[in-house]
């Protein structure tokens, strides 16, 4: 018999889909080793042919999985669009579009306000005849610690993205499927949920139909470092409390539980299509129907065993619903609930964050102190009041009652106060990630934890041990490194010593905008949030100690304001004269815990184990590209020079009153042939040069000119466009060095190029 033992083959199965879909975590492979072993110690044939049966089984489909991506489509004419698969932010229509069987992600310039309000007020399902721009594979993710958009895409099965040039005619679809319609359903709600004031608004879209259009961004992101948003995110338990509901109240008028249980078989999944179908909603549903029809067939299973057979039928419906933190979370917290022992509810509350923990990490790199006490208030405060407001005023929508303008009020205070405590930085602790054997290390061990009484101190000191030790090798790299982050068309360098750990950034990158009107304007994240600032949580960086200006170029600092007022910079040094730009001005007056530094030629100071040495601007100027700061720093044994937008002509005079030779240049200007002159070249003579640009750009960076002289004097040459983030790491004793990028792996190793970096 195998009773009771299901949850081996499950997890066999699980270990086995994520192994064939991340093929280079090594660490699974060592704990698919562990439960096989574990298996084969309780000598039960069954139950190793029927585990050897499944594996085979889940490890085929999700290999299939990986290989039935379909080929790019030379041309697309036809979409499908639902309007809560929509957003129109601004001028752009973006979203997810349907063509025959195929997902596509959509982006659509709106040329009109007319045309803008006629795509916020769609309410049908709508066949579509378009002109196609460009269709493209998803943009990959370009450096660390950025979330993956298309990895997510993928697991949506999604691959291509369509920019359209126009829509040439509009219709209702008229030949609906049984999904169609129960979205339409939902459509229309949306549209009659809108009617209601902003929080009681947000809370009916996202708690009773799963849907988020992003009207406060903020609000989530408060939630996510409070560690609550799952109370938002529809999920098992808002399932469980529907569910609860539903048998209350038939109950109450004499309706068995016989013909509830039937009509919820039919109910549930038609519910899990209604909101989203998402993994969360998906396990609770699946969770409800087993134990259902178990108890239709007087079959007898332990909770662990009706566990296991959910997390297969969900994988079956969703092979990648495991990949994703919504999904880990979900059914690592359903699992723990299972075993949590008794005890007051400061200490569940406790066990549960620590199990969730570790996934929470790797993921976002740091954790609010406040997650504990947020949970103990606020769980009560979601169950007692939001819940039970957002039912009752989803229900009397036209009613106009005052009250809901009353509950508004509160909301909107309540989540105000949350909003100041998750953007102070004296609550929030930046971890840095955490290799996955150590997340699994540590959510077995959060487990145990939750289950047991007798040994909890001991569980409890291995798992702080463990934590505390991974954090303090983020915290103090036995490594320092100079990364080149791939911001595009921009420039941004990243700078760290090793072991007393120091932080320099040279330039922010930036995007140039133009002039739009009111209608036109959008919110959008720029690269500083996007890649800069989550890859310096990766590393578990808490602060900048300086920032390097260049000059006053939008691509060089125009997300400079950005990084002030979103992560916490102690220093910002620019080239004599800058200061009297307007940005820079503005930036020193309101910002007076920030040390201002005006440098030019001749300054030089030692700081991090790093001779810096200012060789340009030679007087006070209004940062033009010719008065870049240019710096000459030597860290470990190797000379970098850094040039910002630097012409040929301050090249001139700079080598006209010093000679320097260099080992790494990060090329000017984004290899320019307003930069990089033959004699500046071949003075400096560079073993590499880095070149920052962006793909495809359209000043055709780097020139031809640049490349060919860079050819010339034998000097190799990477660009981030190819390469996307560029790190060159070195080691405090020594002289080992290597430079690894993002795309391509290691290129470089002690100064001997690889073939690849050709």
């Amino acid at each position: 018999m195998i009773r009771d033992l299901l949850i081996f083959p499950a997890l066999v199965s699980c270990l086995i889909m994520a192994i064939t879909f991340n093929p280079h975590e090594y660490s699974l492979l060592v704990v698919l080793f562990l439960v096989i072993v574990r298996i084969a110690f309780l000598k039960n044939l069954k139950l190793i042919i029927f585990t050897t049966l499944l594996g085979l089984l889940m490890g085929g489909y999700a290999h299939h999985q990986m290989i039935s991506k379909p080929s790019m489509p030379s041309n697309v004419t036809q979409l499908t669009l639902a309007p809560d698969n929509l957003k129109v932010s601004g001028d752009l229509l973006s979203g997810m579009a349907t063509s025959g069987k195929q997902k596509y992600k959509i982006y659509y310039r709106i040329p009109t306000e007319h045309d803008k309000e006629s795509w916020k007020n769609l309410d049908k399902i709508v066949d579509t005849k378009i002109k196609a721009k460009n269709i493209e594979s998803i943009k990959v993710q370009r450096n660390p610690g950025e979330f993956n958009y298309s990895e997510y895409l993928n697991h949506k099965k999604i691959y291509y993205s369509i920019t359209i040039d126009k829509f040439e005619k509009i219709t209702p679809k008229l030949d609906l499927s049984i999904k169609d319609r129960i979205n339409v359903l939902r459509i229309h709600l949306i549209k009659r949920f809108d009617q209601l004031p902003k929080w009681l608004k947000i809370h009916a879209h996202s708690l009773l139909l799963g849907y988020n259009d992003n009207e406060d961004e903020g609000f989530l992101s408060s939630l996510s470092t409070l560690g609550i948003i799952h109370l938002f995110s529809l999920s098992g338990l808002h399932v469980i409390i529907l569910l609860s509901f539903v048998r209350k109240i038939c109950s109450s008028i004499r309706i068995t539980r016989e013909f509830v249980d039937t009509t919820m078989l039919i109910i549930l999944p038609m519910y899990g299509i209604f909101v989203g179908s998402k993994p969360g909603i998906w396990r609770a549903i699946v969770l409800a129907m087993v134990g259902i029809v178990c108890l239709k067939l007087d079959v007898v299973l332990s909770k662990t065993d009706i566990f296991a057979v959910t997390m297969v039928i969900c994988l079956l419906i969703d092979p990648y619903a495991l990949m994703d933190m919504g999904g880990q979370l979900s059914f690592l917290l359903s699992f723990a609930l299972l075993f949590l022992s008794s005890g007051n509810v400061f200490v569940q509350t406790m066990k549960i964050n620590l199990v969730s923990l570790p996934i929470i990490l790797f993921k976002t790199y740091q954790f609010s102190w406040l997650i504990l006490l947020a949970n103990l208030i606020f769980v009560p405060i979601f169950e007692y009041v939001i819940l039970p407001v957002t039912i009752i005023s989803a229900i009397f929508v036209n009613s106009g009652m005052p009250i809901w303008r009353i509950f508004n009020f509160v909301f909107e205070k309540m989540y105000g106060l949350m909003s100041i405590l998750s953007n102070n930085n004296d609550y929030l602790f930046i971890t840095g990630t955490l290799p996955v054997v150590f997340v699994l290390i540590l959510t077995v061990i959060g487990l145990f934890i939750s289950e047991e009484k007798k040994h909890l101190k001991k569980y409890l000191i291995w798992y702080l041990i463990i934590l505390v030790s991974v954090i303090c090798l983020n915290k103090f790299p036995i490594r320092g490194q100079v990364a080149m982050i791939d911001v595009g068309q921009g420039d941004s360098i990243l700078i760290t010593t090793p072991i007393n750990r120091k932080v320099y950034l040279i330039d922010t990158g930036g995007k140039l905008g133009f002039p739009q009107k009111e209608w036109q304007k959008r919110k959008q994240l720029n690269q500083v949030e996007t890649s800069t600032i989550p890859y310096l949580k990766s590393l578990g960086i808490n602060h900048i100690d300086k920032v390097f200006l260049s000059h006053k170029d939008v691509d060089h600092i125009g997300n400079l304001e950005t990084l002030v007022d979103k992560f916490p910079v102690r220093e910002v040094d620019f080239g004599s004269g800058l200061e009297q730009n307007f940005k820079i001005s503005s930036l020193i007056k309101n910002n007076p815990q920030i040390k201002f530094n005006r440098l030019q030629t001749g300054d030089s100071f030692r700081v991090g184990n790093i001779n810096w040495n200012i060789l340009w601007p030679k007087e006070k100027s209004i940062g033009e590209n010719g008065d870049s700061l240019t710096i000459l720093a030597k860290i470990q044994n190797s000379n970098w020079l850094f040039t910002g937008d630097l012409d040929k002509n301050s090249e001139k005079k700079i080598l006209d009153s010093q000679r320097f030779h260099v080992d790494y240049l990060k090329v000017g200007h984004h290899g320019s042939k307003t930069s990089s002159s033959e004699k500046f070249i071949q003075s400096i003579s560079p073993k590499l040069a880095l070149i920052s640009a962006g793909i495809n750009n359209r000043y055709g960076h780097p020139n031809k000119e640049t490349i060919d002289t860079l050819d010339k004097y034998r000097v190799d040459h990477m660009n981030t466009a190819d390469y996307g983030m560029i790190i060159w790491y070195y080691y405090p004793f020594g002289n080992k060095n290597e430079i690894t990028t993002f795309l391509k792996g290691e290129v470089v190793e002690d100064n001997r190029v690889k073939t690849e970096a050709k």
